[in-house]
């Protein structure tokens, strides 16, 4: 398991927050190290009426480095391109923030993750970004960062059956009339 430490505010202690589903409780003994992160994943998501098409992504996203990096669009980003969530960007933010695919968060504020992408090559310089895209993504947004730092693109699957659009048109298929705003 690969958790971020935190520092308190009140103590200044360094923390680092251990999962309830994890099998760990008080009084366990458990052993941290410092680990060298050599290939660092950074996928994106909306994460709008999240379903295993997003889950299935972040998984295989995992599975590509030591570190997994998801960037969660905010409500105006998402805007920029496509019609606004039905979800706010605080709950979408608290689903990613808790799967344990993903060892950390961070805000995008736009549809290209460029500017998260140099903060995390600033931070881990000597580690190689693998940016993450579903194969529906044509044009894969902050290739060229990547490209210019070497990096390297990972574009599984789109899963087929499940997608926001097919849950949204099920449900208005399947529930046509019987809600009244």
């Amino acid at each position: 398991m690969k958790k971020k430490v935190w520092k308190n505010k009140s103590n200044k202690q360094l923390c680092v927050t251990i999962p309830r589903n994890s099998g760990i409780v008080e009084g366990d003994i458990v052993n941290i190290e410092k680990q060298k992160i050599n290939r660092i994943v950074y996928s994106s998501v909306t994460a709008d009426l999240f379903h295993y098409g997003h889950l299935r992504v972040l998984e295989k996203a995992n599975k590509q480095g030591d570190f997994h990096v998801c960037g969660v669009l905010t409500d105006d980003a998402i805007k920029s391109y496509k019609k606004p969530p039905i979800a706010g960007f605080k709950d979408r933010l608290s689903i990613i923030s808790n799967l344990r695919c993903v060892d950390m968060v961070m805000t995008q504020d736009s549809k290209d993750p460029t500017d998260n992408l140099k903060k995390l090559h600033e931070q881990f310089p000597n580690a190689t970004l693998v940016v993450v895209y579903g194969s529906d993504w044509k044009e894969v947004p902050g290739k060229a960062y990547i490209n210019k730092i070497n990096g390297e693109i990972f574009q599984p699957d789109f899963y087929e059956k499940l997608s926001t659009e097919k849950i949204v048109k099920k449900i208005f298929k399947n529930y046509k009339g019987e809600f009244n705003e």
